[in-house]
């Protein structure tokens, strides 16, 4: 298990445009460029059907012309010899960090968490089956085109990839249905599943070597110049170039000295899922980047007053959120009132149960009824924290440990090692437990309600009704609300925050960025260096 984070002001960033290629750079200062580059174009179209000879196909002409206009600019990012360049093979977060210039997915998901459609046309569920359209003409790097079965090769490789194989478990099989769609398999019915079409789409046969790269269909694509490695511009991605025609690979050793790289000119952005509990700040600027992974409050059901889901319902009402995502995380998070990432776009349509700054009458109310609660019978509970844990999350313990003493319960805090900590979990010794959790893109819960689940422990599911609701859902049986509603009556563990990631980047860079955990350069179509 892991560790989470909170709510913030920062906006969200805006859904992907719907066509492929880069969004509008119009006010970056290559618009006059790019006009010349389409005018000579279409005058050497011209000419060549006046004097007879056959016309060429406009996209190659456009690509053809474009190449001689390569973009100038050069940023420079980390990265490390010690694990492989090779998406499927990769496991560190500053390779993997790249991932998304070289490749695109068949879906991203935006700020919201929504899918939107980069290599894929559309979709349809049905049941256990999930049908993708591809886009017409989308092409490699190397300009071959792409096809069904390029999907099915990546989705083979991606099943067995350290950083795809958990959110591809319910994926049994990819068929193809003609060359320009695919479809799924699904173990069990999921309305969430194209969530986790977001693996990298790469050329059939070129993804067998670890530490070479495939050939993707991304915004940049490998090179090795003067031994050194680079990613260059893909001319072939869109009609419109980017400033940014070459990014410099640097090669980096401890992840610590990033920030430290940066200041000193050696690279000009990073990416940090802040897993360290250490904010990092910039010279020049960062931005949120918002993860889907919760920190919670778990709690033995087994306890003497644990069992009753009001006292568990008056814990969580005790507790800020706000409070948490300020003093503990440093504004690193998002309070989360409900199980569900709280930036996630589908909550929009329902009512939060709580507000995020707690109400600690509310709390003593309930309480009252167990007799419990401010002047009358203190409870005694033990919290249960990883020592291992960043230091975001044992700030949020100890805030925890505050505010329910406003209540009239006393929690002793109990740090323990990692190993102890988990043997602690396994053998039920504990009231309370501070854990985290990286939930799966769509938005799966199976970890708290399944008996095996990486985050069930002390959860009593003997005879509760919330794992076939959460079943009911994902199979569009019923709608979000109805489970929603139930969780709050019962309130089997307690959410508290959702972790943000961070974003840093140096002077070099003149504009304001945006990145998403599923891109995180987002925007680097429209960047002014």
């Amino acid at each position: 298990m892991n560790a989470l984070r909170s709510n913030n002001t920062v906006p969200q960033p805006h859904a992907p445009h719907a066509r492929r290629g880069f969004p509008n750079a119009s006010q970056s200062n290559n618009t006059i460029l790019r006009a010349l580059c389409l005018l000579l174009t279409g005058v050497l179209l011209l000419t060549s059907c006046m004097g007879g000879e056959p016309q060429e196909d406009l996209r190659e002409a456009t690509e053809t012309t474009t190449e001689f206009q390569q973009p100038t600019g050069a940023i420079a990012v980390p990265y490390t010899k010690l694990d492989a360049l090779n998406p499927f093979f990769m496991e560190s977060l500053v390779n993997a960090s790249l991932v998304s210039l070289l490749y695109d997915p068949l879906f991203t998901l935006d700020g919201g968490f929504m899918p939107q459609p980069l290599i894929a046309k559309d979709f349809t569920l049905n049941g256990a089956a999930l049908d993708v359209r591809l886009r017409d003409s989308t092409v490699f790097s190397d300009g071959s085109p792409l096809s069904a079965a390029d999907v099915i090769y990546s989705f083979e490789k991606a099943k067995d990839a350290p950083l795809y194989r958990e959110s591809l478990k319910n994926f049994t099989a990819c068929a193809e249905q003609s060359s320009a769609a695919v479809q799924f398999t699904l173990g069990s019915p999921d309305v969430n599943a194209v969530n986790l079409l977001t693996f990298p789409i790469v050329k059939a046969g070129t993804a067998e070597a670890p530490e070479t790269p495939p050939i993707g269909a991304g915004r940049y694509f490998y090179q090795v110049e003067d031994g050194r490695p680079l990613l260059r511009c893909n001319l072939r991605y869109g009609a419109v170039s980017p400033m940014i025609g070459s990014v410099r690979l640097r090669e980096v050793t401890e992840s610590a000295t990033l920030m430290h790289v940066l200041n000193v000119g050696g690279i000009d952005c990073f990416y940090t899922d802040l897993s360290d509990g250490v904010a990092k700040r910039s010279y020049a600027g960062s931005n949120e980047v918002y993860l889907n992974e919760l920190v919670f409050l778990g709690v033995n059901h087994f306890g003497a007053y644990l069992k009753n889901a009001e006292f568990r319902r008056a814990l969580s009402l005790a507790l800020s959120r706000s409070a948490i995502v300020g003093n503990a995380f440093v504004n690193h998070a998002r309070a989360a009132s409900t199980p569900f990432n709280t930036s996630w776009e589908v909550l929009s349509a329902y009512q939060t149960a709580e507000s995020p700054d707690g109400d600690p009458n509310g709390a003593d109310a309930l309480l009252g009824k167990l007799g419990a609660g401010m002047g009358r019978n203190e409870v005694f509970l033990r919290l249960l924290v990883n020592e291992e844990a960043d230091a975001f999350l044992k700030s949020a313990a100890n805030l925890i440990v505050e505010e329910l003493s406003y209540v009239n319960i006393t929690v002793e805090l109990t740090e323990k090692p990692a190993a102890e900590y988990r043997a602690a979990l396994r053998g039920g010794d504990f009231d309370l437990y501070l854990g985290d959790i990286r939930l799966t893109k769509n938005m799966d819960l199976s970890p708290f309600f399944t008996p095996d689940g990486a985050a069930s422990w002390g959860i009593n599911l003997e005879g509760s009704d919330l794992p076939a609701l959460w079943a009911d859902y994902q199979s569009g049986a019923k709608e979000l609300d109805v489970f929603l509603n139930r969780f709050n009556e019962l309130m089997p563990f307690i959410p508290l925050v959702y972790r943000n990631g961070q974003f840093c980047y140096s002077r070099v860079i003149r504009s304001a960025i945006q990145s998403t955990e599923d891109r995180l350069y987002y925007d680097i179509e429209e960047w002014l260096v």
